[in-house]
């Protein structure tokens, strides 16, 4: 995975996890920080994310793999990610997910329901 996101990410991934989610790909631009100007012109262009926005987009789409295999289904992850929650601080799990220490974050939570512990 670390040569993936070193050579940088297809632009088109945006595209697909914003049609998972249900949302615009200029909205998960701004989950991973990729300003809307930036992503259009790389969706039109078909160039790739570059490194740290590979890295991003990585680690949201290991956030979706995690809650969809933890809440054991699309439908549910899709749900979860998209609502504020109480253990995070009134945010969204996608709003958390830009940043390592709130994708740490949103994996203990994740952890915890997994387990069992939801408090």
């Amino acid at each position: 995975m670390a040569a993936v996101v070193l050579d940088g990410l297809p632009s088109s991934v945006v595209k697909r996890i914003g049609a998972f989610l249900g949302i615009r790909a200029t909205k998960v631009g701004s989950i991973v920080k990729v300003s809307e100007k930036t992503l259009d012109r790389r969706l039109k262009s078909g160039a790739r994310l570059k490194p740290d926005e590979s890295e991003r987009m990585a680690r949201l789409m290991r956030l979706i793999s995690l809650a969809v295999s933890t809440l054991e289904s699309e439908d549910n992850a899709r749900q979860w990610l998209q609502r504020p929650l109480r253990e995070l601080g009134g945010q969204t799990p996608l709003q958390l997910a830009a940043t390592e220490p709130g994708s740490r974050e949103i994996e203990r939570v994740l952890g915890r329901i997994e387990h069992g512990i939801f408090a």
